[in-house]
């Protein structure tokens, strides 16, 4: 593998940690694991094989030589790993959300532009081999100019205590939206309902506005006992549906449709039957990773970029208000 080279490290052992570990030993990029907990510890030794495994952050990056770490500790200490280890001239790849505060975020790409050094979030839907050929038919234009693009995530969640639902789930989504989109929105809105505790969100509704009236909206819910996923993408001459269902089903259709002037000049709908379309089955973490690591070895160009991790979070900031607000530059 052409990033095989590289020597990673992770800090964070929790239950997304493990993933990242056990997919970076089967890349053969593992070099050392960090987590305060020693219990979460031994889990990562059973999933990381010889690497090195240690209690103190700063402790690793001192004594592992490392390349590039992972960033996937609670929320809140996202910022602060991130800086130090940039700060010691290691790549970054932080895991969602990439900063709770437009400032951290910002503050993040600066050091990595001062100190040269790669940053990227871990979007990990940019991966996505079934999002990626959603993208590549917007791209294409097959199903003319997009309109408006919907996404839902609803599942039975695990209960953050630094962020709610909005920064937990939503980054995902929204790192899709700004894909398709292919800017910046240039105003927002979001309505959120709090009932587990106080000020904590457990279901919120997001919807963004984009240049010549295109519109966006983003479900979230880890109060829901369905788990359940979907993004549609309306174009003037088609949509694009990804499901992905409790059970583990995805699929990706082609649905042509749009609008017509009929026999009277008066405007109609129509539509057509779906279509499936063919994806591929590499694991996102996986791809997520080896590109990653790619891009450490050889500068190649990732699309969850330390550029696009900030127009994310700029994006979540500028909902997370109760009332539509303007972009600001």
């Amino acid at each position: 593998m052409s990033g095989a080279n590289v020597r990673l490290g992770v800090a964070g052992a929790g239950r997304w940690g493990q993933n990242v570990i056990r997919t970076a030993a089967e890349l053969g990029v593992l070099a050392a694991v960090c987590d305060g907990d020693v219990r979460a510890l031994d889990s990562a030794r059973a999933n990381g094989g010889p690497a090195s495994y240690h209690t103190e952050f700063d402790r690793m990056l001192r004594e592992e030589r490392l390349d590039a770490v992972v960033v996937a500790t609670p929320a809140a200490t996202h910022a602060e790993l991130a800086l130090e280890a940039m700060r010691r001239g290691v790549a970054v790849l932080v895991e969602k959300p990439f900063a709770l505060r437009v400032e951290d975020a910002e503050a993040m790409v600066a050091r990595a532009r001062n100190e040269g050094v790669l940053l990227a979030a871990g979007h990990l839907l940019l991966y996505d081999p079934a999002v990626r050929a959603m993208l590549d038919s917007v791209a294409k234009r097959s199903i003319g100019v997009v309109r408006h693009v919907r996404t839902r995530r609803l599942g039975w969640g695990r209960l953050r205590s630094h962020e709610d639902v909005w920064w937990s789930f939503a980054p995902h989504d929204v790192s899709v939206v700004l894909a398709v989109m292919g800017e910046r929105p240039t105003a927002a809105w979001r309505a959120d309902g709090a009932f587990v505790r106080p000020h904590i969100a457990d279901v919120a509704y997001g919807g963004f506005r984009f240049s010549l009236s295109r519109t966006a909206h983003v479900e979230v819910s880890w109060i829901e006992p369905r788990r359940f996923a979907q993004i549609a993408v309306v174009g003037s001459e088609g949509a694009l549906l990804l499901d992905d269902a409790r059970d583990g089903t995805r699929t990706l259709s082609f649905v042509p449709c749009g609008d017509r002037l009929n026999a009277d000049g008066e405007p109609e709908l129509w539509r057509s039957e779906a279509r499936p379309l063919a994806f591929g089955d590499e694991p996102p973490l996986r791809c997520e990773l080896r590109e990653f690591c790619d891009a450490v070895r050889h500068g190649t160009h990732l699309p969850s970029n330390a550029g696009e991790a900030l127009d994310v979070v700029r994006a979540l900031a500028m909902a997370g208000h109760p009332v539509a607000m303007e972009a600001t530059s």
